[in-house]
């Protein structure tokens, strides 16, 4: 089963186990993005004036490239860093991050980069630009801050604000979700190496967090500095060890590694690195990976049977499973991608069914015009998809499916998020649950 489509089933099975709990119709998974927001400027971000809405930014760390995608504001993007391979910057041009020259030639008007992507930060600030440096998130708390500033540079402050912090708490929203499920009968620990010699995810970075939220608890926790020595990692002995691919392999064959129970057991995984580090959507994709493989029994349609509530809730849930995991197998590329500039009929039959949604309002004629990419981004917005205003496959395929959702009416939305505070990240320990911590 592949990374994606193990995510897919993941994300049915969660849904399902949420459905059993709450004895609720719906889904608790809350939409990741915020939408694009109107703030005020000049504001000012880490002590930098920027006096204007940017129009072309340079986004040189992937993982900002990421954050900018989850808040929604990827169309301000005129240029990315080399790193920057997620699927919808495809067609952005890329630059190194150290190529002075190169960044200049895009002309941006600002320049985003973190402390990983800075080697020429001076150098761009000697040459004029306007250049942002944010530090990553360490935990649930300062993934508000990330998100408020990366909104507010780009969209302003106030409202732009408000959409950063509302964003990034519906990312910990389904955080929450997934942590609601996961097995709290045994304490599963583990740990995230980036190398055998001392590189490891520690507890003042956001991946450790994110271990937690998926009921692991991580062996290095108390460390700090992305650095372990092996002794510690042999005292501590994780259940579980995740690595980046091409290091399992070295991991069990090293004998300093093969009395560690993970490598006994046969739990080294491997795991993209990016998923610790990218801190968009991204987060949520990591945390449905290590909880997949530290728990594979919620992945296993015979996980889902229970006594109480009544059978027929049960059968229910199995029977939607049994339809999500058809749907991932449907072949994806039925759908031509469609943007603007495009026309013709499939154009036609795309705002056709945009306009018996409620989400296309003016006359349409085939044209892919701005109108219509905005009728898709506020398509996508309403049901969980990457606001791109790009009509790919995936956004065809709910469009057109029996699940596409209406759009909404004005004043629906729960805007409450804005306002809430960040709550605290659930127990490493089987208890107690993140609700019962709160209480």
């Amino acid at each position: 089963m592949t990374a994606i489509m193990k995510n897919k089933r993941l994300l049915s099975v969660l849904a399902a186990l949420l459905f059993l709990l709450t004895f609720s119709a719906c889904s608790n998974v809350t939409e990741l993005v915020s939408g694009t927001a109107t703030g005020e400027f000049p504001v000012k971000v880490n002590g930098v004036t920027i006096g204007a809405k940017p129009q072309k930014v340079a986004v040189l760390s992937p993982s900002l490239a990421d954050v900018v995608l989850a808040l929604g504001y990827e169309t301000q993007l005129a240029a990315g860093g080399t790193g920057c391979t997620q699927t919808s910057l495809r067609d952005l041009d890329k630059v190194e991050p150290g190529d002075v020259n190169a960044i200049i030639a895009t002309n941006p008007d600002l320049v985003l980069l973190d402390p990983a992507s800075s080697a020429g930060e001076k150098a761009l600030q000697d040459a004029g630009l306007t250049v942002l440096n944010i530090a990553p998130a360490v935990d649930r708390e300062d993934f508000e801050r990330l998100y408020a500033q990366v909104s507010s540079a780009l969209t302003g402050d106030g409202p732009g604000y408000d959409a950063g912090i509302a964003a990034a708490q519906n990312v910990f929203t389904t955080m929450d979700d997934i942590n609601r499920v996961v097995p709290r009968d045994s304490v599963t620990t583990g740990c995230y190496l980036y190398t055998l010699d001392g590189s490891a995810v520690t507890g003042d970075m956001l991946g450790s967090t994110i271990m937690t939220y998926s009921g692991v608890t991580n062996v290095f926790n108390g460390l700090t500095g992305g650095q372990y020595d092996f002794e510690s990692l042999r005292m501590s002995n994780p259940d579980l060890i995740f690595c980046p691919p091409g290091l399992k392999e070295t991991i069990e064959n090293d004998s300093q590694f093969s009395t560690l129970q993970a490598v006994r057991d046969g739990k080294v995984t491997e795991l993209d690195p990016s998923l610790m580090e990218w801190q968009g959507r991204t987060v949520v994709t990591a945390a449905l990976e290590i909880t997949g493989t530290a728990f594979p029994e919620l992945l296993e349609e015979n996980s889902m049977r229970v006594e109480d509530p009544a059978d027929s809730i049960n059968s229910a849930v199995s029977s939607a499973i049994a339809d999500s995991a058809l749907e991932d197998e449907e072949e994806s590329s039925q759908y031509q991608t469609l943007r603007e500039g495009d026309q013709g009929e499939e154009v036609l039959n795309l705002q056709a069914k945009l306009d018996d949604l409620g989400y296309l309002e003016e006359a349409y004629d085939g044209h892919y015009g701005s109108v219509t990419a905005q009728s898709v981004k506020d398509f996508q917005k309403a049901n969980g998809l990457a606001e791109t205003g790009v009509a790919d496959s995936k956004t065809q395929s709910r469009l057109f499916s029996d699940r596409a959702k209406q759009k909404p009416e004005e004043g629906s939305a729960d805007e409450s998020g804005a306002e809430a505070s960040a709550s605290p990240s659930p127990s490493a320990s089987p208890s107690p649950t993140p609700e019962e911590s709160q209480e």
